[in-house]
């Protein structure tokens, strides 16, 4: 339902059509021997220079992929599962040994969400950044081109200036120009980049009207408009949306309090109950076989599936992506851990 009602993140596609050349198809093409294992060495080495990147760049290959690190903190929580439950003494008491276990599983999803969460964090601090500078970008080009300066000059000009996180990616772009690639290209590639739809917008914007006239600037000065109001309406928006994220944090508090009252103050009343004057069919008939800690475990994981649950909530109602809500699922989750570990102790 909150799905239904939520403002959806925009989609972008670009379709791309490619050509066979064929300016060089009367060139005679001859093939010399052993050349096979060149090209085996040049695979080789491409395959070498991406692993290279990997390990020099780490943070990087996560941020700018946060499902990569899934890859690594899924293998780690499982071996740390395994280690566990291969040092964890033998106890007697089933309902100990479930408690026990219960902690560790809830550890290994933590390793498994943190590192999910910081990494999304940093991506969308980095593009939420790169996206509130789009309209003074926007509109500085649109003064130097309406100076009479054409769109690759005015590039070579903006790399001097300071904008922040776009900075880089403005070098980026003359780069791509400088070593053959016209500004459609580099503004494509730039868009590829960072993938979001109002960038998107605006370099398909930008390239319509670059195709037609290179004196853009009124074009540019819209697109500034345009992006200056996203960004407005953005802010506004999750202003809006903060209460609710507030809310769904009281609610969990409130439960957890329910939950603990009934911890603290029921249980043991309920331990000291005899079973001599209930009813031996009902309802009420096995109230007096179940452990307490059985009760209070269930409670935990009541706690627990509110925590998971109540965080991506929380994200998908503040910031319109579950993805979002993984960081908030970790605070609840810490807090319901740390709870019942070491406040609510029976």
């Amino acid at each position: 339902m909150i799905d239904l009602i939520s403002l959806k993140a925009e989609k972008t596609s670009r379709y791309v059509k490619t050509k066979w050349l064929h300016t060089y198809a009367d060139v005679t093409i001859s093939k010399k021997i052993n050349e096979e294992g060149l090209f085996e060495q040049l695979k080789k080495y491409d395959r070498l220079r991406n692993i290279i990147n990997y390990i020099q760049h780490p943070l990087e290959t996560f941020i700018s992929d946060v499902n990569r690190s899934l890859y690594v903190t899924v293998p780690l929580a499982i071996l740390y599962v395994v280690i566990m439950l291969m040092s964890i003494p033998r106890y007697t008491n089933m309902e100990t040994l479930i408690n026990v276990v219960d902690d560790h599983i809830i550890i290994a999803l933590l390793i498994v969400l943190i590192p999910y969460a910081i990494f999304y964090e940093l991506w969308s601090r980095k593009v939420l950044g790169i996206q509130a500078l789009i309209p003074d970008f926007l509109e500085r080009m649109a003064g130097i081109n309406q100076v009479g300066l054409t769109i690759a000059q005015a590039i070579s000009i903006m790399v001097n200036t300071n904008l922040g996180l776009l900075s880089y990616e403005i070098r980026r772009i003359k780069r791509d120009m400088e070593w053959g690639a016209n500004f459609t290209e580099a503004l494509v590639r730039f868009e590829e980049r960072i993938s979001t739809p109002s960038i998107a917008r605006t370099v398909a914007l930008i390239t319509k009207a670059s195709e037609m006239s290179g004196q853009i600037g009124v074009v540019l000065s819209i697109a500034s408009s345009d992006a200056k109001m996203t960004e407005v309406l953005k802010k506004e928006r999750m202003a809006e949306m903060f209460i609710y994220t507030a809310i769904v944090y009281l609610s969990f508090f409130v439960f957890l309090f329910v939950v603990g009252v009934l911890a603290t103050q029921f249980l043991p009343v309920l331990a000291g109950i005899t079973t001599s004057g209930l009813p031996t069919s009902g309802a009420l008939s096995g109230i007096g076989s179940i452990p307490t800690v059985t009760i209070n475990r269930l409670l935990y994981h009541a706690c627990l599936v509110e925590a998971i649950f109540s965080g991506l909530i929380a994200g998908q109602m503040g910031e319109s992506s579950l993805a979002a809500g993984v960081k908030h699922s970790c605070i609840l989750l810490v807090i319901a851990l740390v709870t019942f570990n070491f406040i609510l102790v029976i």
